[in-house]
């Protein structure tokens, strides 16, 4: 399964019996699913159903979906209320009965009254109005995964290539940390031979340099970050949503460079370690759009 953006756009239109739909889905990133409708009056008793869908068919984002209906298109017809009618008509009778009128209650009565004729739905049910609309509510949400997909490859092709930057980073900080401990012990030397103005003893010498070189070892902090990086990586093949874990990866990524950064007491160091975080930083804003 490719990674998908949360950001997409999904557009559908059909004409049906039941009318003219037009869908449109958009949505942005959000670390929940929060789903807004706006639909006509007509298909209000769809809505759960509608929610549904869309909610089987994206796990996360702020989805805004807009649904129109057209029923004049496909020349909509009129219907009556039966029951409406029946109750005027009851009324007519009681109230001439009460009052002792004479005449027939005729169709010109009733036309004063125009609450009992009301558009009528296609075949007239929502299950009649659900089977012609869910083909394009699915056509929308299909060109909106689309989308999603093709937004999600440009954010894997920018993480790789964020993720060069910090793996070239790493490399020359491997590269730093072994001169880093020899500057260190001829620095070391210096200071005690200008202190003692005699030369210090090898054998100390060295104890020191060993316990420092072991202070300011970066080295497992350093593989570590190299696995999270191939981690990172091969989350780009997962068949599952991956958003959160890349997170979780990026925390402990951040967590490795700040390490490195302080058990370097190194000025080089110190400043691939803030380009490392630099580029952590930007891989987490750019996966916050992923699903």
């Amino acid at each position: 399964m490719p990674i998908k953006s949360m950001t997409g756009f999904g557009l559908a239109e059909a004409r049906t019996p039941s009318g003219a739909y037009r869908v449109e889905i958009r949505a942005v990133n959000n670390r929940f699913l929060d789903v807004q409708l706006r639909l006509p009056k007509s298909l209000a008793g769809l809505e759960q159903k509608i929610k549904s869908a869309i909610s089987e068919a994206i796990p996360r984002g702020s989805v805004s979906a807009y649904i129109g209906c057209d029923k004049e298109e496909v020349g909509g017809r009129l219907t009556w209320d039966q029951d409406v009618v029946d109750n005027y008509l009851a009324i007519f009778r009681e109230i001439r009965k009460k009052h002792k009128l004479a005449g027939d209650i005729a169709l010109s009565d009733l036309l004063h009254f125009s609450d009992f004729i009301k558009p009528g739905s296609a075949q007239g049910d929502e299950k009649t109005a659900w089977k012609h609309f869910s083909p394009v509510l699915a056509k929308a949400l299909d060109n909106f995964q689309q989308s999603r997909v093709a937004e999600g490859e440009h954010i894997v092709r920018d993480l790789k290539k964020m993720l060069d930057a910090i793996s070239r980073l790493l490399k020359d900080v491997e590269a730093r940390a072994p001169r880093r401990v020899e500057e260190y012990s001829k620095d070391l030397a210096a200071r005690i031979d200008k202190l003692l103005k005699n030369p210090p003893d090898p054998s100390r010498l060295a104890q020191e340099v060993a316990i420092m070189a072991d202070k300011m070892d970066i080295s497992e902090e350093c593989t570590r970050l190299r696995a999270h990086i191939s981690a990172f990586v091969k989350d780009f093949e997962s068949q599952e949503p991956i958003g959160k874990r890349m997170n979780f990866l990026l925390q402990e990524m951040n967590r490795e460079a700040n390490t490195i950064g302080s058990k370097a007491n190194d000025t080089e160091i110190s400043h691939l370690s803030i380009s490392l975080k630099e580029n952590v930083e930007k891989i987490r804003e750019q996966i916050q759009n992923i699903e």
